[in-house]
């Protein structure tokens, strides 16, 4: 989890000027490290660890601590440079102020924006200590507290979705789970998924992280064009997207927490193997749902299959792959040796000079499921690490 000083650091990084938060009687609690464009008035709050008394006087004067929305802050008058105060608010009013300074510098983008109000909320949870903090008011709020860890938060936050009109119960509502590069950090990881709440060719929400995956929710009927804006938002930012996996909510369900687990095994799957094609929907990953959810190590795979241990042991990767795609091909000669690449002579050759443990599993219905599904099995632990 993020302290302060993470915020206010990576922010600056981010839109590239100097970061403090200060709280609503204008005492410091953050400042990132200075950078030139710092002037008198920011070198004063920071060794004093607040705003001077002057400032705080026109400060008053301006009612910030009233702001619902970011205020361009006019300090040539006292010496300083213009500013942008950011309000932080939470469900019952003023909570702190991120303070930028704009003066002299290049306007702010779209994507300093993103950062900014991630940022934001990032500050809003770190500030939100009491429960009457965390009591959904706003749509955003609502939808930010869909996957809270109190259940009747979670059903609550869920029902006034439902009756605002944002989801809809059963097959209608679609989680998204999208897996991206570790090394994409939790500000940008917001300020990514604020865009996309907010670009027009978008009509997800984001609701939280749940196992290292970011969730999003939206209507089925957009998924298509969901999906598509969440790959397009991360290569505009650079963000390596590596599955995307999703989960209709059912309809005997008072919330989204099931949905959002489905969601994020089905990514995790699509993770593991790249021939699933980046997304798939947890529905049609059965069979790899009913694998990922074996607890095992190499030495039971001698008992699952002894078909599929003697090919990871004894045998070498050409045996175990043709194998696999010949069950994949479910013994349809011609296509599978169009995906192998070899001729049907070919194919019979290495039949024949199989482990006779392979071949008399393939000579049986329940053994050759069993093989079957062990290579798949395999495959999961070796994306994994557990073989």
């Amino acid at each position: 989890m993020m302290n302060f000083q993470d915020v206010v650091d990576e922010l600056a990084d981010s839109i590239g000027r100097s970061v403090v938060i200060g709280d609503p009687h204008y005492r410091l609690i953050a400042a990132s490290a200075l950078g030139a464009d710092v002037d008198d008035i920011r070198s004063t709050t920071l060794l004093q660890r607040q705003a001077p008394a002057p400032h705080q006087k026109y400060l008053e004067s301006l009612s910030l601590n009233d702001s619902h929305q970011p205020v361009t802050v006019d300090f040539r008058e006292l010496g300083g440079r213009e500013r942008l105060a950011v309000p932080v608010r939470g469900a019952h009013g003023h909570l702190a102020t991120l303070w930028l300074i704009t003066g002299d510098l290049p306007p702010l983008r779209g994507a300093d924006y993103a950062a900014i109000e991630a940022a934001v909320s990032i500050t809003r949870d770190l500030l939100a200590n009491t429960e009457a903090d965390r009591e959904p008011g706003t749509s955003d709020e609502v939808m930010g507290q869909l996957l809270a860890s109190d259940p009747e938060v979670r059903k609550s936050a869920f029902d006034e979705a439902v009756l605002r009109r944002r989801l809809e119960r059963g097959d209608g509502t679609l989680v998204y789970a999208v897996d991206v590069s570790a090394t994409i950090s939790l500000l940008d990881r917001l300020a990514f998924a604020r865009r996309l709440t907010t670009t027009r060719t978008s009509s997800i929400s984001y609701i939280g992280e749940r196992h290292n995956v970011m969730l999003f929710v939206g209507r089925s009927t957009d998924s298509v064009e969901s999906e598509a804006a969440i790959r397009h938002e991360a290569v505009s930012r650079a963000i390596v997207v590596n599955a995307i996996g999703t989960a209709h909510h059912s309809r005997f369900a008072s919330d989204l927490a099931a949905a959002a687990e489905h969601a994020a095994l089905a990514a995790g799957i699509v993770f593991a193997v790249p021939d699933l094609g980046g997304s798939a929907d947890i529905s049609t990953l059965g069979p790899w749902a009913m694998l990922a959810s074996v607890v095992g190590d190499r030495s039971q795979l001698a008992i699952f299959s002894p078909a599929a241990y003697a090919l990871c042991t004894d045998g070498d990767q050409t045996q175990r792959t043709t194998i696999e795609v010949y069950l994949d091909g479910v013994g349809h000669v011609s296509h599978v040796c169009e995906q192998l690449h070899i001729h049907r002579a070919t194919l019979y050759y290495r039949l024949e000079r199989m482990p006779d443990v392979v071949k008399a599993a393939l000579d049986d219905g329940v053994q050759r499921s069993a093989l079957h599904l062990c290579l798949k099995l395999i495959r999961l632990w070796e994306a994994s690490g557990r073989f």
